[in-house]
């Protein structure tokens, strides 16, 4: 038996998982995939001189392991255009060509004994920041969503698994914890979006738990539960095993606070129960997960059908759906008498060759799957706006290292992008990410009000003009752009101009579906004598980026008023 172990890093900078105790035979706790917490939004600051700036495809993404920070650089060279770390800051090491997915966590307090409450947890606490342990003042949600406006934000991970390294917390618990955190995140910016916590998977006990919540939110709030962007995880795991105690978990767990007559099977190693290898169209069993069926593409597309036929059952249809996280947990590594640790129930193992086959066959899926009835109205009607691969390396005897892009043996010597370090999983990613049928396309976003007061000396004031604008393409712009204000809507009066580098301050990534302005550009319009005036803002009016529409550069009008001195403003301040 081989056993390995997921733990807690203290501190809480660090949180690895992985596997739980698997025996020949026998099956175990769900596999939870070595997720990492770890860390700060994207600012301003000089990156890595390896940090190379590159046009990457938001549509992809990885999940980075900050155990292994040596990997961070590879991101670019993937053409990953997002990444997560499973927690809601970078700790300052950003990504220039990536997009950094923020994960505020939540947790259910359990006493001893198990005893749940209908109390819960934090993390970064709400508050604009507070002490770790060490007695050093860290950012809190209040401050990573001030110094990140227009930014978004996952809420929670996995809040549907029942256990210790992931978010633990019963659907009714979930539904107060998100309205308060949604709450402050709006208070603080009511430009952000916010995103549901991908559950693990979306089985029928999966589901069950969504409506709860959404159900629960209703009754306690009376009113739908506001999802900016809804989210989920995607994998295939059964759920309850007969052989475990009280017929309870199998690798992927029941859904926390479900009907466990909803959870899907083990099937204890049996393999008529199961599809016979590389027949998707017969399955004697559909309410059993087997282990052969980790990777099926028809299991795959069957949930993210109906997850989105559960969005649009709730009027939910017009917004867009991400995949936070997927790929094939089951290790390919050799046990001690040089066997396969772990093999399906046709005596196969999770070989480099079966998981290339599944990232190709169900990225495939994702780029080209559309419907008018069920999909995302702006991107097209795509059922999936956004997927992000587990992972870009972990050890290969932690859950998801069969699934790892790059060598884990070499990588941390090696330069990044260096195509030899690439497994075959990253070969076909990488592949994938560059045939994807990309464009750009530069859209203002709103010139901010302004309220100033005028100088004693000469009684003019100066207001600090900003522009918020956004791609809603697929592929990052990385040459600079020229914003230009103005103070009449012909656009024929120029304030002045500014010059947005993403050189140092970052990509403009894509997929902004929705209206999320997460770039902003601002210079100063000074001796203004006191009154009201409107600007504008032109993105690219130099037309430097090559976009797919050019006539929505344009921000909407902004307000500036200029009070004479010795009017009493009135000062606002978010805690």
């Amino acid at each position: 038996m081989k056993t390995l172990f997921a733990g807690l890093v203290a501190g809480l900078a660090i949180l690895v998982l992985a596997l739980h105790a698997l025996a020949s035979g026998a099956e175990s706790d769900r596999l939870s995939a070595a997720r990492a917490a770890a860390p700060a939004a994207q600012d301003d600051s000089p990156q890595a001189e390896d940090d190379t700036l590159a046009a990457t495809n938001c549509r992809y993404g990885v999940g980075f392991v900050p155990s292994l920070p040596a990997s961070l650089s590879w991101i670019p060279t993937l053409d990953a255009g997002w990444y997560v770390n499973f927690s809601a800051s970078t700790y300052g090491v950003n990504v220039r060509s990536a997009t950094f997915a923020p994960v505020i966590r939540v947790r259910q307090e359990i006493l001893a004994g198990g005893v749940r409450t209908d109390n819960y947890t934090v993390f970064p606490p709400l508050t604009y920041s507070y002490r770790d342990l060490q007695g050093r003042v860290q950012d809190g949600v209040g401050s990573l969503v001030s110094k990140n406006r227009g930014h978004y934000w996952l809420i929670g991970n996995e809040v549907d698994v029942n256990n210790f390294v992931q978010d633990n917390t019963m659907p009714q618990v979930y539904a107060r914890a998100y309205h308060e955190i949604y709450d402050y995140i709006k208070r603080t910016d009511p430009t952000a979006k916010v995103a549901i916590a991908g559950l693990s998977m979306m089985t029928p006990g999966r589901l069950n738990y969504l409506s709860i919540v959404w159900d629960t939110y209703q009754t306690l709030y009376g009113q739908p539960m506001p999802v900016d962007i809804w989210n989920m995880h995607l994998y295939v795991l059964e759920e309850r095993n007969p052989a475990e105690p009280n017929n309870e978990y199998g690798d992927g767990k029941i859904a926390l606070g479900t009907d466990p007559a909803l959870a899907k099977w083990s099937s204890q190693g049996f393999a008529d129960r199961c599809p016979a290898p590389g027949d998707a169209s017969a399955d004697p069993r559909p309410d059993v997960h087997c282990r052969s069926e980790h990777d099926s593409v028809r299991i795959f597309r069957d949930q993210v059908y109906e997850m989105r036929r559960w969005m649009a059952a709730r009027g939910q249809q017009n917004k867009p759906l991400i995949i936070s996280e997927f790929g094939l947990l089951y290790p390919y590594v050799l046990d001690a008498n040089g066997q396969y640790f772990l093999k399906d129930e046709h005596g196969r193992p999770f070989d480099p060759t079966r998981v290339t086959k599944y990232l190709r066959d169900t990225i495939t899926f994702l780029e080209t799957a559309k419907d008018p009835s069920l999909g995302y109205p702006a991107d097209g009607n795509r059922l999936v706006q956004q997927w992000l691969w587990f992972s870009i390396v972990t050890g290969p005897e932690t859950s998801g290292g069969s699934s790892n892009l790059i060598k884990w043996t070499t990588f941390q010597n090696a330069t990044p992008g260096d195509p030899a370090q690439l497994t075959t999983m990253g070969q076909a990613f990488q592949q994938m990410a560059n045939s994807s049928d990309n464009w750009r396309n530069l859209v203002g976003g709103a010139a901010r009000n302004v309220v100033t007061l005028a100088r004693r000396q000469d009684n003019k004031g100066a207001a600090l003009l900003t522009a918020t604008f956004r791609n809603s393409g697929t592929l990052s712009v990385i040459q600079p752009i020229k914003v230009t204000f103005y103070s009449n809507q012909a656009l024929t009066q120029e304030i002045g101009s500014v010059v947005y580098d993403p050189s140092t301050r970052g990509a403009v990534a894509g997929c902004s579906w929705g209206g999320r302005n997460g770039e902003q550009a601002s210079i100063m319009w000074n001796n203004l004598a006191p009154g009201t005036y409107q600007y504008w803002a032109k993105i690219d009016t130099l037309n430097a980026v090559g976009e797919t529409v050019e006539t929505d550069n344009v921000t909407t009008a902004g307000r500036v008023t200029v009070r004479p001195y010795g009017t009493f403003v009135p000062l606002t301040s978010r805690q």
